[in-house]
């Protein structure tokens, strides 16, 4: 009985020897009690080497004519894969002529004015010299005749006057023998067109009717231009 008491006493001091052992290592790890808040670490800052950035080259498209050369001589937007002719060049401007009848002129030292008639519409217009109507400019101005100019061309438009009818001619007598020819009829009196004249004159009294006038106590016509203009029987002919 005193062997086995010997013996769970040595188990107990064993148990108990192990256990302090253990505790007292802990406690020289600890510090004992030194090293349960630990200080912050110093961070170890180590110089960095360069860092060298190296960029890609721009990007851009290939050379047209290199890259897609056949591609641009035969174009697949033309049925024929061809390239299409250049369009030829538009015909230069040229001078429409014939669009006025010259129906008069007035000259002064100061001016010139061509009337003229617009074949199109059959207006009456009057231009003044170096002025211009439809795209065409009036250079020459004379009595009988006018010249318009555009593109390098000139158009010249003559006053056109009617020449007055014959008379008929005398009938001859028939000889023996002969039948007399028939009579023919006198050709109509042609009325000039309004293009046929190019000034108006103020109308002048004959004799006979300076005669008459007088007998029938009415004054006589003025002869000057002013005092036409200043008489009331002439005041619808000088409007």
């Amino acid at each position: 009985m005193m062997a086995l008491a010997n013996t769970k006493r040595l188990a107990i001091l064993a148990w108990a020897v192990a256990n302090a052992s253990l505790v007292l290592l802990i406690a020289a790890e600890l510090g004992w009690g030194k090293k349960l808040v630990q200080p912050m670490p110093v961070p170890v800052v180590s110089p960095s080497e360069p860092i060298e950035i190296v960029l890609p080259p721009d990007f851009r498209l290939p050379a047209l004519e290199k890259a897609y050369a056949g591609t641009l001589e035969r174009s697949l937007f033309v049925p024929t894969r061809r390239k299409a002719p250049p369009p030829p060049p538009p015909p230069p401007p040229t001078m429409q002529k014939g669009q006025f009848q010259l129906l008069g002129t007035t000259i002064t030292d100061e001016f010139s004015i061509a009337i003229v008639k617009e074949v199109s519409s059959g207006k009456v217009r009057q231009i003044y010299k170096g002025y211009t109507i439809n795209g065409l400019q009036l250079d020459l101005v004379e009595s009988d005749r006018i010249v318009f100019s555009q593109y390098d061309d000139r158009e010249e438009i003559r006053l056109k006057i009617q020449a007055s009818p014959k008379p008929a001619a005398a009938p001859q007598t028939a000889s023996q023998g002969e039948q007399p020819a028939k009579p023919q009829a006198a050709p109509a009196a042609q009325t000039p067109p309004a293009a046929s004249f190019g000034a108006v004159r103020a109308p002048v009294a004959s004799p006979r009717q300076v005669e008459r006038r007088k007998e029938s106590n009415q004054p006589p016509l003025p002869q000057s231009i002013e005092e036409r203009k200043n008489d009331p029987r002439f005041k619808d002919f000088y409007k």
